[in-house]
């Protein structure tokens, strides 16, 4: 049984859009697309979005489209009043090339071409810290990577909103902006909700004599939540000592390679994904009957896993050759029985042939057009007003004194004893050392004597950068250092004496100086 709190049946779960959408392709930005579906309505987003590497993609379809997928394409296009590239840039669309023999995108980023007026604005409100990374990319590396940042972000935050408390997110990239991506995904699902950045590591691709050959990719994986589901995946386990067991799977994947230009997968679309790589990660971040979701669809490979898989589906892409795409590569698993809307056969143009195979139990799935957005049924969390100020910045301060001389005042005054157990000690160095009582590896307090204490060696290790000077004597009695529960309080009393006369001696000695 699948282990989740969710029901699966369309009857038992939320009034939400995304239920009557499922099996549907939307030829959309994917911006608008994204602001249409409602709150908390997807269990998993999986997408292989561009790279931000300043160049169009090109790949060779085959076979090449056939007359009848050509004017499926057209006539699509014509419904949806997009004639020719003019009107497909308005529209947010990428409009296919006639000849049926390429499928494109362009991966070219400014913040003319990509980026809406008040947009930044929108961001800013929603998620300051990403403002702030737009502008520090724009003079760490460069406007485009800045504008790629930008457009990934408005379509992040709506990711985050459409994910449910259970749901998760996977972000393929690679070298170009995964730095980048990686803080953007930080800021906006929070950085305790970073799960992995996993590598996929492949055999394919080109080598340079100046440097490693570059032969992964990477893929953030964040939840919404940390209730997130997740169904770890086992692996046999190589070494003869574990021979026949099977172990947990990392987070370097060197199992699946790329696709070859003869695999029977391959579509011809550029920078095509292998569907073994979405499945591994819908079987993880789901459960059988789960919403998936992938707003980069190009290659259809996520909609294709997440059928194999019992899930069921929702995608976009901006180019009416992706619809091209998928219905091939669902044709290439006729075990599926999908039947996809629009199509024609050559022998029963009426079609009688498609009505029997959805009479048989076939599953039809669907296109729809930028104008044939769903209506959203939930609405927005009003905006903030202000956004919250960065708290004022502690920096490191030179002590006034050295910890020798620090050291040799606490002898003066409290004699050679530590003061978390009261065991007393030689007069070395060695034997007590200057504890910060809070710890500069947690916070970056300064090292005067306002905050330091004696400490022996075992109460030193005892309470590193963990325990509070409180704790720490406590972790004194149970160890036998302090024999009893009233010498205990007896050592406790002392420390906050000790430590109320080396404020004092700051403030009244020690400060005054420092001024002159």
């Amino acid at each position: 049984m699948p282990n989740s709190d969710w029901t699966h049946t369309v009857n038992d779960m939320p009034s939400i859009n995304t239920d009557a959408l499922d099996g549907t392709v939307f030829i959309s930005d994917n911006l608008p697309f994204l602001k249409s579906l409602d709150n908390e309505s997807v269990d998993l987003v999986c997408i292989d979005p561009p790279f931000g590497k300043k160049q169009t993609f090109r790949g060779n379809i085959k076979p090449p489209l056939t007359e009848i997928e050509r004017g499926v394409e057209i006539a699509l296009m014509e419904s949806w009043s997009v004639f020719e590239e003019a009107s497909a840039y308005e529209r947010g669309l990428e409009y296919p090339d006639q000849s049926g023999t390429t499928a494109k995108f362009e991966d070219i980023w400014s913040f003319g071409a990509r980026v809406e007026r008040g947009s930044l604005e929108r961001i800013g409100l929603l998620c300051p810290g990403v403002l702030q990374l737009v502008k520090a990319t724009r003079r760490t590396h460069s406007d485009s990577i800045a504008a790629y940042i930008a457009f990934m972000a408005e379509r992040m935050l709506e990711v985050r909103r459409v994910l449910r408390p259970t749901g998760s997110v996977y972000l393929h990239c690679d070298h170009e902006a995964n730095a980048y991506l990686r803080q953007m995904m930080d800021a906006i699902f929070d950085k305790d909700n970073f799960q992995n950045e996993i590598v996929w590591a492949y055999g394919l691709g080109g080598s340079s004599p100046r440097r490693w050959s570059r032969k992964h990719d990477t893929i953030l994986f964040y939840s919404k939540s940390h209730t997130a589901r997740f169904n770890k995946p086992t692996e046999p386990a190589t070494s003869a000592r574990m021979r026949g067991q099977l172990k947990g799977m990392s987070d370097v994947w060197d199992d699946i390679p790329s696709l070859n230009n003869m695999a029977r997968e391959r579509s011809g679309y550029p920078t095509q994904k292998p569907i073994a790589l979405a499945k591994r990660i819908i079987e993880a971040s789901s459960d059988p009957g789960d919403m998936v979701l992938d707003c980069f669809a190009g290659c259809a490979y996520v909609p294709v896993a997440a059928q194999l898989t019992g899930r069921r589906w929702i995608a976009c892409d901006t180019s009416a050759r992706a619809w091209t795409v998928v219905r091939r590569q669902f044709h290439k698993h006729p075990e599926l029985g999908i039947v996809t809307e629009g199509e024609i056969a050559a022998d029963a143009p009426d079609g009688s042939e498609i009505d029997q195979k959805l009479e048989h139990g076939d599953r039809m799935i669907k296109v729809r057009g930028p104008g044939q957005l769903p209506e959203r049924t939930t609405v927005d969390e009003p905006l903030p007003t202000v956004a919250e100020p960065l708290p004022e910045i502690r920096f490191r301060q030179t002590p006034a004194e050295s910890s020798e001389e620090i050291w040799q005042a606490f002898i003066a005054q409290w004699g050679p004893q530590c003061w978390y157990c009261g065991t007393e000690k030689v007069a070395d160095r060695r034997e007590l050392h200057l504890d910060h009582i809070e710890p500069n590896r947690r916070d970056g307090t300064n090292d005067d004597c306002w905050n330091r204490a004696m400490a022996c060696t075992i109460c030193n290790s005892n309470k590193s950068d963990r325990l509070t000077p409180e704790e720490t004597t406590r972790k004194a009695r149970q160890d036998g250092l302090i024999k009893t529960d009233a010498l205990r309080d007896e050592v406790l009393d002392q420390f906050r004496r000790r430590h109320e006369w080396a404020r004092l001696r700051w403030e009244c000695e020690v400060k005054p100086n420092r001024a002159r």
